[in-house]
This record gives C-alpha cells, structure tokens and sequence, in this order.
C-alpha cells in the first residue's frame, strides 16, 4: 500500500510569534464544518454576545458596533478570467442548484460572483455540483452553514497513521468520477444561507457599507470548506480531543481509523518534544482520543498547532498556524488559519472570523497552496497561457529511474527550477533547467519508493504547479 504523509523538514526551533495584536471587536463566525453536519451559525437571541452553533456556545464580542472596512480583491488573472465574455476560460465548473435565490437577483449574483472566483482558481475536469439554498432559517439571527456531501476514500492514497477520505468534490477531481462511485452524479457540496438578515450586501465590489455583512465573502468562506478546507478535530463527550472517523467521515466508534485531507498536514508540539512539532494523527504522540491531542487543540497564545504542508511552508516561509484558541470553540478551532496571526492580511478568508464592512474576496495564498498539497490543481493566470496545466505531462507514473517532462511549444522557452520533495519535507532534486520541450531527470533509482512531490517553478513567470508522483 502506498502511503500519504507529510512532514515539515524545517522544525521550527521556537514558538510561533503572534505577528499581530489587532483584534476584531465586530465579529461573527462564518461556520466551519463542525463535525460535519453541516452546522448552521446563531446568535442566542437571549444575550446578544453569544454565538451559538447547534448547542456549544461560542463566547464572542457582539456583532454590531465596530466596522473593519477592509478590502481584498479577488486576483488580478481571475478578474481578467470573469471579464473575458468572449470565450469561457474558467478552469472547473460549478453547477449550483439554487433554491430560492430568483434569477436575476442581487443575492443570485452575488453568490454566482463568489462561484466565479473559485472557478477560476482551481482547476478540476469534474463538475462540481452545489445545492444552495437562500430561505429563512429558524433562528432568525442565522448567517449560513455548508458542508461537503460526502467523503471517501481515494484508491492507493493513505497514510501510515490512518485511512484518509477526501471531500466530495475533491474526490471527484483526484478519481475522475462525475458521482460519489456509489449512486452516480451526486451533489458535492450543501450550503444554506439565511433570507431573512437584513444585514446582508450583495454588491461585488467589495464597497460593505457600515454595519453590513459581504455575501460575497461569506460565500467564498463556505464552498471553501465545502472544498475541504476544515478538518475532523473535535472534542468528545469526555473532553478529550479526537481525529478518527468511520470510512463516511461523519460518525466514530471503537474501530475508527480514518481521517480527513487536513488533519495529514496539521503538526503541534508533542510532549517530549520540547523544539519539534510533530503530526497530531501520530498516536505514537498523540493518543485517539486523548488529553494530549485536546491540549493540542486549545494551545492559546503559545499554540504551535499549524498547517506544514510543503506548498504552504514554502510560500509562508515556515508552517502556517491555525486557529487553536485556550477554549475550544467547536466550528472555528482546528479548521481555520489563526485569527490573530492572518486577520487583516491576504490570507484573513480562512481565519475563524470577519467585521462588517469587511470584504475579502481572494482565499489568499497560503489557502490556495495548502489546497495545492491536498490535491487541488490552480488555475493559472492568462500571462501564464491557459493551456499550462494540461499541456504538461509527466511520464512514467509511477517511475522508477527516471522522469521525463514534456511541455508545450508555447512553455518551451522558459527556464525552470524543477525540485523533488520527499514524504518528510526534504528536496531530493533541485534543478535548473533552460529551455526546451522535453525536460529528462536521471538518476532516480536511488529514492526510496513511495510518494514525492514533483514541483515546477517558471523563473520568468508566476507559473507553478505541483504534481503528486510514485516511486515503485
């Protein structure tokens, strides 16, 4: 069986510093996929500080007297995608069944604005399919709620610590496979937001106006769960932390063994292990379930829970932390970029919270490369030529003693810095390389067989993409 681990070769030496000590006093918590269910985000109407979701309550700041104006635009090249009316040149397709939303209306378009951004940032040949309901929600104060279908697994990609199962959407573009493999074309993602806010601004131009909350930056946050950023860390009913799921990813027992995409590239300092991190589905360190693994996530100001993906080490410099505040805020701990360390930044999407008058319409790039790593391909940018991702081929895969890379006459011309990476972080290749079609790299029968990362750098454009390859 082939496995699918990863680990961040640079061990941090010292606790990550909290870069930034601004904190929102307007906020409300854009709904993470808290176990799974598709949890719908509340305010308790009898203490207008609480937020609560489905039952465990959230203790926040209220909701409506401090604006964060702020705006992130989506990307330049997306932007230049979306306006190109002559000719579709997204690289996936959304389907959205909308329920609800009238054709033509401002809360259409701005959701079908927010599933523009995405479709021009990740590329995938399966179409994913949304159902997105905008109806009244049984509380009132109800913002919205997502989650993905269903998980399974991806034939031939585990990890030695655990099975891993994939989100819908995700396992539809890794497989091929228009459907969840059991029953056909299915839906990949459910989302629901609430109808009778009137709070709400549907405009795309990222102009909130005081006291207003962007649809367009509640919607990119959601489908970017749906889309696998969340993971299965949760607290049990005896108040230790717990990873394992059964094969679906929404229920556990004794026989529990599966994790999600996320949990593979998430590390914290494990006792013993007073410099080095190490990956929290390790249960040589990390006991399912344990205390331990529930004081990993509620690490406070001194968390070193973070994400150490290689796509993401190498474009933050260093694992990026996740939110893991000293209360377990089940819906927002584990599953998002820290708070404090991302807010009012390019990658502040995926952080835990947002203000009025806030609008952040880019998932920045820390998110885009951990979904990069998780098996997610970029839509590149119109300077880069729309045909890169499918005009470079790469063969044998699985390899043994050597690679070839073939690129289009239109890359041709380009140098690249090629590098190999191995399953514990380390790059076993690095090569430059001039131009030419046909890129040959000898000498591999000396890697240990098993899984590698195969990244290609464009030194004269922003031109890169990472693909997974086998050593047999």
């Amino acid at each position: 069986m082939l496995v699918f681990r990863y680990f961040y070769a640079l061990k941090k030496v010292d606790s990550i510093i909290m870069k930034r000590n601004y904190i929102k006093k307007a906020l409300f918590l854009l709904v993470c996929l808290f176990n799974f269910l598709g949890h719908s985000q509340e305010l308790d109407t009898t203490d207008s500080s609480r937020i609560s979701i489905n039952g465990p309550v959230c203790e926040m700041p209220k909701t409506t007297d401090i604006d964060n104006k702020i705006f992130i635009p989506r990307p330049e090249f997306v932007k230049e995608r979306m306006n190109n009316t002559s000719e579709r040149t997204s690289c996936s397709t959304f389907i959205v069944n909308y329920s609800g939303f009238p054709l033509g209306s401002p809360e259409r378009d701005a959701f079908q604005f927010a599933v523009d951004i995405w479709e021009n940032l990740l590329a995938s040949n399966v179409p994913i399919r949304v159902n997105a309901t905008f109806a009244p929600a049984a509380n009132s104060s109800n913002l919205g709620s997502a989650s993905p279908a269903y998980y399974r697994e991806v034939p031939g990609l585990t990890n030695p610590n655990a099975q891993v199962l994939y989100p819908a959407a995700l396992y539809e573009k890794l497989t091929g496979v228009d459907g969840d493999g059991i029953s056909g074309e299915s839906i990949d993602i459910n989302c629901n937001f609430n109808s009778n806010r009137s709070d709400w601004y549907f405009g795309t131009d990222g102009n909130t106006p005081s006291g207003q909350f962007d649809f367009v930056t509640v919607v990119l946050h959601e489908l970017g769960h749906g889309l696998g950023v969340a993971g299965f860390g949760i607290e049990n009913p005896t108040g230790q932390g717990r990873i394992r799921r059964d094969a679906s990813g929404f229920t556990i027992s004794a026989s529990s063994n599966h994790v999600s995409i996320w949990d593979t590239f998430i590390q914290a300092r494990a006792p013993g292990f007073p410099i080095t991190n190490e990956p929290v589905i390790d249960e040589n360190e990390f006991a399912d379930p344990s205390t331990t693994l529930f004081n990993a996530f509620r690490g406070g100001a001194n968390s070193t829970l973070s994400c150490f993906s290689p796509s993401v080490v190498q474009e933050y410099g260093e694992a990026a932390r996740t939110y893991a505040p000293g209360t377990f805020n089940p819906g927002s701990s584990y599953s998002h970029w820290d708070e404090v360390e991302f807010n009012n930044t390019p990658n502040a999407l995926m952080t835990p919270f947002a203000a009025p008058a806030e609008a952040i319409h880019d998932p920045g790039p820390i998110t885009l490369a951990f979904m990069e790593d998780m098996g997610w391909e970029r839509c590149q940018s119109l300077s880069t030529n729309d045909f890169a991702l499918e005009d470079i081929k790469i063969s044998p895969n699985p390899f043994r003693e050597s690679l070839t890379i073939n690129l289009s006459t239109q890359l041709s011309n380009q140098e690249f810095n090629i590098s190999i990476i191995d399953i514990n972080g380390r790059i076993v290749v690095n090569d430059k390389v001039s131009s030419g079609s046909e890129i040959t790299i000898n000498n591999l029968s000396g890697l240990e067989k098993g899984l590698f990362f195969l990244t290609i750098e464009s030194k004269s454009s922003d031109l890169r993409i990472t693909k997974k390859i086998i050593k047999q």
